[in-house]
């Protein structure tokens, strides 16, 4: 069991060491799996033969499944299935002792998500439910044993974190405390007894959320329309030359998006940076402005450094491409001024973005 934890652990460190960092947890419709290890809380057999405390081992192996939908406010709801044994390895003062627990419960779980903006989610939770518990000679000679199978009610409460891997994968850990009413079964003392029945749970797990990876976009604006060209019409008696096309002085406007959570560019970003540096060399233009944009997910304080590490990147490219800094103008406006219009806490690829305004 030890060499299994350690080796759980080592992959979830792996895991998220190579990872690109995604901040916070993907909403929408999700399912989960985690294995770990199961510390039960010694059990008190109680029976007509009296009160007695036993010894369960230590470290037992534990399962669970669990479907749910998450909201971008940070609520879950979810239900859950958990199987643990406990195993019974002796009642001091008397031999014999033996048998084991085992819990299969369906939880109904709630669970809230304290949003940091980046790749890691602490989150709390708990849960209730039907506990179906079979009992399985427990006890020792001269105490009796306790066996048979009972429905109980059950409960947990829950503290772990979250570390989101990509759009749709995220690995767990988390601490949980799970108990039940006490089972009452046959004693082969006569009548029937009851026991603790309560554990330590370490659990690591993966789950998959279900969204659509979200699109790569990039692409330039177009270029804003020339003002018509009104030309005189020569009198037919008089000749006349008729008078140059006019041009209204207009910006020329770019718009290079970004993939979540960074400030990389990416090769289309590039090319469409480029473009609006060989416009600006052609002449006419005095300055630029780069202002930077987030989607609104994440804190404002977060956003606002995102969205200014984006003005940053596109000026530094446009410096690589020759033009001087001091026509550029930088700026970051966070999660303000969106593109398309959403409520806070949603992804939306096409806000997650940095303007580059050429202007006379």
């Amino acid at each position: 069991m030890k060499k299994l934890s350690v080796s759980l652990l080592a992959l979830v460190a792996a895991l998220v060491a190579t990872s690109a960092a995604h901040a916070d947890t993907t909403p929408g419709w999700y399912a989960g799996a985690g294995v770990g290890a199961t510390i039960a809380v010694d059990p008190t057999l109680r029976s007509v033969s009296g009160k007695h405390d036993a010894e369960d081992e230590n470290l037992n192996l534990d399962v669970l499944g669990n479907a749910g939908y998450a909201w971008s406010n940070g609520w879950h709801l979810e239900g859950e299935f958990f199987h643990n044994q406990n195993n019974t390895k002796s009642v001091p003062g008397f031999t014999g002792a033996g048998g084991h627990v085992s819990n299969n419960v369906l939880f109904a779980n709630v669970l809230y998500d304290f949003k940091m903006g980046s790749i890691f989610t602490p989150y709390v939770g708990a849960g209730v439910g039907p506990d179906f518990v079979n009992v399985k000679s427990v006890g020792a000679n001269g105490v009796g044993f306790l066996k048979g199978d009972t429905l109980v009610g059950a409960y947990q409460g829950i503290a772990g974190v979250a570390a989101q891997l990509d759009r749709n994968w995220a690995v767990t850990a988390d601490y949980r405390y799970i108990a039940s009413f006490d089972p009452k079964v046959d004693s082969t003392a006569g009548g029937q007894g009851r026991l603790d029945n309560a554990s330590h749970n370490i659990i690591v797990g993966v789950r998959y959320s279900f969204a659509a990876p979200e699109p790569v976009v990039a692409t330039a604006a177009p270029a804003p329309a020339l003002a018509p060209v009104h030309t005189a019409t020569a009198p037919a008696v008089t000749p006349f030359v008729a008078s140059k096309p006019v041009v209204a002085p207009v910006a020329q406007n770019f718009t290079v998006f970004f993939d979540f959570d960074k400030s990389t560019l990416t090769p289309e970003a590039k090319r469409i940076i480029a473009a609006a540096a060989q416009e600006y060399q052609k002449g006419g233009f005095a300055k630029i402005t780069v202002t930077g944009h987030t989607d609104t997910m994440g804190t404002a304080s977060y956003n606002q450094k995102l969205s200014v590490r984006r003005a940053l990147a596109v000026e530094a490219e446009l410096k690589n491409l020759g033009v001087e800094t001091d026509h550029i103008k930088q700026v970051g406006v966070g999660k303000d001024d969106l593109l398309i219009p959403t409520a806070d806490g949603v992804r939306e690829a096409q806000n997650r973005r940095a303007e580059i305004v050429l202007a006379k």
